[in-house]
């Protein structure tokens, strides 16, 4: 009997054990390095590319020369035979004159760069004071035009020439001439920020002859100038 009770109290405590669980014991855990946190990259950005097209903006002063040529038949006058009581007439005669003179010029200009080694640009130059020239009345003078403009750059410094067509307005006596054709011219500029440069440049603006009264032509007109660039 002490056996049986014996038995059943080891069997109560064995089932109390294993429905209350026993005693815990932590299973092993493996061995896992550290894993650091994901960071989500920035993307980069693409600077934007500069404009191929970059107009600009300018002015400046100058001197121009001009030349002029007159060239007149005038009455050669009579004479008198007193002897033998006869007119006679004396034969015309042709006189020439003419000269050259400077006068001060102002030039305004605009312009796009296509890219390093060409711009296009447009000028307009006005004469602040006439052409005083010897035994002529003053001539006044104006100029319109449009170059083509090759170029060549040099760190901060800029040679070009300039090739184009071009459009001459010319008071004289009263009347105004206009006379176009080819205009050629060269120079250089310094760049003395991003967006201001000094320039000089000689340009001619009329080679050819141009009758600007009945007496009077005009030969050549040439001009050099220096003034400012501003490249917005």
């Amino acid at each position: 009997m002490k056996t049986i009770s014996k038995l059943m109290g080891m069997a109560i405590i064995a089932s109390s054990t294993l429905f209350a669980g026993g005693p815990f014991v932590a299973a092993p855990q493996p061995d896992v390095e550290p894993v650091e946190p994901a960071v989500a990259e920035i993307p980069t950005t693409t600077p934007e590319p500069e404009p191929t097209i970059k107009p600009y903006f300018g002015g400046g002063l100058g001197t121009s020369s001009a030349d002029a040529k007159s060239s007149a038949k005038v009455c050669g006058g009579c004479d008198y035979d007193k002897i033998n009581q006869v007119t006679t007439k004396r034969s015309d005669k042709v006189i020439n004159w003419g000269g050259s003179d400077s006068a001060t010029n102002g030039m305004i200009l605009a312009g796009v760069e296509v890219n390093d080694y060409l711009a296009v640009e447009a000028r307009i130059t006005k004469g602040i004071s006439d052409y005083e020239i010897k035994d002529h009345k003053p001539i006044g003078y104006s100029n319109a035009a449009v170059y083509l403009k090759p170029q060549a750059k040099f760190e901060n410094f800029t040679v070009y020439g300039l090739l184009g067509y071009g459009v001459s307005s010319i008071d004289f006596l009263g009347k105004n001439t206009k006379a176009g054709g080819f205009q050629y011219g060269a120079g250089g500029s310094y760049d003395i920020n991003d967006q201001l440069a000094a320039f000089a440049d000689y340009t001619q603006l009329m080679s050819s002859s141009k009758k600007i009264s009945d007496a009077t032509s005009l030969g050549s007109i040439s001009s050099v100038n220096v003034g400012l660039i501003y490249k917005p």
